[in-house]
């Protein structure tokens, strides 16, 4: 819907989905109150459940529409639509260039939900995101770890993150090497007190399924871990491995005996 007025703009903050005009310019969204009680799976801690709406001010007026076209069937959705009297475009709301938060909130939806620890619940939910989301909201989920994680756990583990690569009908490679080298080569971080730290980066190429698959197998394989902060890097057998390349066996920098790859 646009509104070549701002009579749009008035009726949402006269209603009291909004504050003040600055407000809702910032946002570019409502938001669902926080006493608003939610059955599921409207509940769950998804950002696109909790900014349903998207709003923007145009030159032909403002535009108001939903995050995800299926969010029609959100309550607070329903408040909105009945109070305005309006029909929300589920195409979204998108600005004078053309663009619109909806691809973003398939992604919210995704991770929101892994870094909840709600993975079942966003299975349950799938038709809310794509599944190059939920292949990286697992990359998301192992390379990082809660505040109040014991050391050495992400978001998810790798029995949790197989079960979603299952989900979505992604494969196990059987080409591992192939796999660690979807990888940038190891390079270390060093602080000023001379700590190093071992980042892992992904190749500009490599989609999502495969970083995904290359965490869960390098998590399993011992080629990287969580640092004491909660962060995955690679471990001095993970950069003996890359190093290696291609050959069958690799020498061990921690003990000088050989090795076989894989």
């Amino acid at each position: 819907m646009t509104d070549t007025r701002d009579e749009l703009g008035e009726a949402i903050i006269a209603k009291g989905f909004a504050p003040n005009d600055f407000i809702l310019d910032l946002n570019h969204s409502l938001t669902v109150p926080h006493d608003m009680e939610l059955p599921h799976p409207w509940n769950l801690p998804s950002r696109l459940f909790r900014f349903p709406i998207e709003v923007n001010r145009c030159k032909d007026g403002r535009r108001i529409g939903l995050m995800h076209p299926l969010l029609d069937e959100h309550p607070f959705v329903q408040r909105v639509q009945e109070a305005l009297g309006v029909e929300l475009d589920p195409h979204g709301a998108p600005n004078d260039c053309g663009v619109s938060n909806q691809r973003t909130g398939l992604w919210w939806h995704a991770v929101d939900l892994v870094s909840a620890g709600k993975w079942r619940d966003l299975l349950e939910t799938r038709q809310f995101t794509t599944d190059a989301d939920i292949a990286g909201a697992v990359c998301y989920g192992l390379d990082f770890s809660p505040h109040d994680a014991e050391r050495g756990c992400g978001y998810i583990s790798t029995a949790e993150a197989r079960e979603l690569m299952r989900a979505i009908d992604s494969a196990e490679p059987t080409d591992r090497a192939g796999l660690l080298r979807s990888f940038s080569e190891p390079r270390p971080c060093r602080q000023e007190s001379g700590k190093e730290h071992w980042p892992i980066n992904s190749g500009y190429d490599a989609t999502a399924e495969a970083r995904a698959w290359g965490k869960i197998i390098g998590i399993e394989a011992g080629w990287f871990k969580h640092d004491r902060a909660g962060f995955l890097t690679w471990t001095e057998a993970g950069r003996d491995r890359y190093a290696a390349g291609d050959a069958e066996t690799f020498t061990e920098s921690a003990t000088g005996q050989a090795a076989f790859a894989f």
